[in-house]
């Protein structure tokens, strides 16, 4: 047998312990003072006869028990032809001065407590047993593994939670969307409307950016209601939404009014351009033919009227509307399908 080198120098510590702590937690080795010791001079490679037996051990159906752990302990660390105590002492002293100062630089990212710290520095510098400096080492690996269990669970609680905010923050957002959405047509309704006229509004009066709203209304919608039936109105509606959907720009804001009534705001645009959109909304939804899905009964022609109104600074959302919808109201006496501005 071969006497283990009887002090190893301490940038060697770290990678022997990290290898010794490895190798008993694959063979599920309880970290006791013992079981680190033979682990640590097993991976150092100085004593073969002392690896060879633990290799027979840990190959074996009984695996490294206590017993035989003690054993091998007493035999080839601390007697017969291994190293002295103090020599011993030395090599512990070094590793557990490698592990001490691995956890002072984590300073306060550590759970291990300064107290606790200086209280194992001062059991080092009074020890003469190795055994005594094994079972401080053993405080320490124990201490270590708690440590690194509670980060372990507080990531998995902070991850928990921060799920649970996300799913929050995904219902909130769902619930603010549902109540600004209509139900039917899947655009935003009379109340994302008043919220986005007001934004509008505001923005104009700060920046000086103008805007123009759109008001529109299905012609003879109550005569397509009275003749196929609420349930070809509401088709009629979706069929009049999506089209008017296909018009818009990225920071158009269209919404259903209510009723048979939809509304469009159209930021940064000039009085002419919102005219330019209104006719082509009222020559896209001339062209739209819509038929009974059961019967295949044509429904007839679908066609829109519409006013404009550009914001006049200063002015409130309610009379913006009021000024548009009586603009609309004179596209409809005019005969409907057509788009007047308001005064």
């Amino acid at each position: 047998m071969t006497d283990p080198a009887p002090k190893i120098k301490t940038e060697s510590a770290a990678e022997n312990l990290r290898l010794a702590l490895s190798l008993m937690g694959k063979h599920g080795l309880p970290p006791t003072p013992v079981n680190y010791a033979l682990m640590y001079f097993y991976v150092s490679g100085e004593d073969l006869d002392l690896n060879e037996k633990i290799d027979e051990l840990l190959e074996s159906r009984k695996g490294l028990t206590p017993e035989a752990a003690e054993e091998l302990f007493s035999c080839h660390i601390c007697q017969g032809n291994g190293p002295s105590n103090e020599a011993l002492r030395e090599e512990l002293l070094s590793t557990v001065a490698n592990i001490l100062g691995m956890l002072i630089d984590l300073s306060g990212k550590t759970a291990m407590s300064s107290d606790k710290l200086e209280k194992h520095i001062d059991k080092l510098a009074h020890s003469k047993d190795p055994q005594e400096v094994l079972n401080v080492a053993s405080d320490i690996i124990s201490e270590t593994r708690n440590m690194v269990d509670q980060a372990k669970q507080f990531e998995s609680t902070l991850l928990d939670t921060t799920q649970e905010i996300e799913q929050l923050k995904d219902e909130l957002y769902n619930a603010r969307r549902q109540a600004t959405m209509d139900a039917l047509t899947g655009l935003n309704n009379r109340r994302g409307f008043d919220h986005a006229l007001q934004d509008a509004i505001e923005d104009s009066n700060e920046n000086g950016s103008g805007f123009c709203l759109l008001m529109i209304d299905i012609d003879h919608f109550k005569n397509i209601n009275d003749t196929h039936g609420h349930l070809v109105g509401d088709k009629v509606l979706v069929g009049v939404a999506k089209m008017l959907h296909k018009f818009m720009r990225g920071n158009d804001f269209l919404a259903r009014y209510g009723g048979e009534e939809f509304a469009v705001l159209l930021r940064d645009t000039p009085i002419t351009g919102a005219f330019s959109v209104a006719e082509n909304l009222r020559k896209g939804i001339e062209k739209l033919r819509l038929k009974h899905l059961k019967t295949g009964q044509q429904i007839g022609q679908v066609t829109i009227s519409l006013g404009v109104a550009y914001y006049n600074k200063g002015e409130s959302g309610d009379d913006l509307v009021g000024r548009c919808d009586k603009a609309l109201y004179r596209a409809k006496t005019l005969g409907r399908n057509r788009t007047v501005l308001a005064d």
